[in-house]
């Protein structure tokens, strides 16, 4: 009974874990994956029409940009003042300056 009876005094420690929003905002923005960067992706599939493009990023103006086909390429870079513009109108003022596309 007497184990019982004894009551231990514990301290209560200060937890040392941080909210997800405080882990992920930096990483968000390290990434580009910001509010510019879900308002390109959503432009780019309505708006551009252009098939066969997987969008991976936006940081500091320039839109990262994958495809498997050289034609989407030549496409991109043809109409590459069009595109610009066109994002721009919806993300902002200019924010985007250049777009770099790669084969997979």
């Amino acid at each position: 009974m007497a184990y019982f009876e004894e009551k231990k005094s514990y301290k209560k420690r200060k937890s040392e874990l941080l909210p997800v929003a405080d882990i992920l905002e930096p990483i968000k923005k390290m990434l580009g994956l910001d509010e510019d960067f879900f308002t390109i992706m959503k432009v780019w599939d309505k708006e551009l029409g252009i098939d066969g493009v997987e969008v991976c990023g936006y940081k500091d103006g320039t839109i990262f940009a994958q495809t498997k086909y050289n034609a989407v390429i030549n496409e991109i870079l043809i109409r590459k003042k069009e595109i610009i513009n066109k994002l721009n109108q919806y993300v902002g003022n200019a924010k985007i300056k250049n777009i770099k596309v790669t084969i997979k």
